[in-house]
């Protein structure tokens, strides 16, 4: 196949729980005409050249295997317009995971821990009422005169 008559897809596996792209995962994309296996680079991407005729609104499946990850599969739709097949998440707890907003739950969790954080510092540094109103005035003027 000649570059010209070819569409390049590309999408990326991440680890859910490292946040981390998954290297020589094996992608399998199928479809009633096709059948591709393309391996992840360093970064967790992946890339499958489909000729034109056969990348227009057609139904194919997605499967990702990795050593230690349960077998993901999907099925998703192929279109010239449409190149970029998105991230797929391996090791969620759901395992539903592809182009679903995952990465809102660490930010959630940092700023609960940030604000618990910042709760425990107010808390610590804040004055003490107690200490201020139960100091002696005749320890300040011993203190005083035993300066001089």
């Amino acid at each position: 196949m000649s570059k010209k008559s070819v569409v390049n897809f590309i999408g990326r596996v991440i680890d859910y729980r490292k946040q981390a792209p998954i290297r020589g995962a094996k992608v399998s994309l199928n479809t009633d005409d096709i059948s591709l296996v393309s391996y992840t680079d360093l970064e967790g991407i992946y890339r499958f050249q489909v000729s034109p005729d056969k990348s227009k609104n057609v139904r194919a499946e997605i499967s990702v295997e990795a050593s230690g990850y349960k077998r993901y599969q999907r099925l998703i739709s192929l279109s010239s317009n449409q190149k970029d097949l998105g991230d797929i998440w391996l090791g969620a707890p759901s395992q539903q995971n592809s182009n679903q907003d995952g990465s809102l739950t660490p930010l959630i969790a940092v700023i609960i821990i940030a604000f618990l954080i910042f709760l425990l510092l107010a808390i610590t540094n804040s004055p003490r009422r107690g200490s201020i109103n139960n100091r002696n005035p005749r320890n300040d003027s011993i203190d005083y005169e035993l300066r001089r």
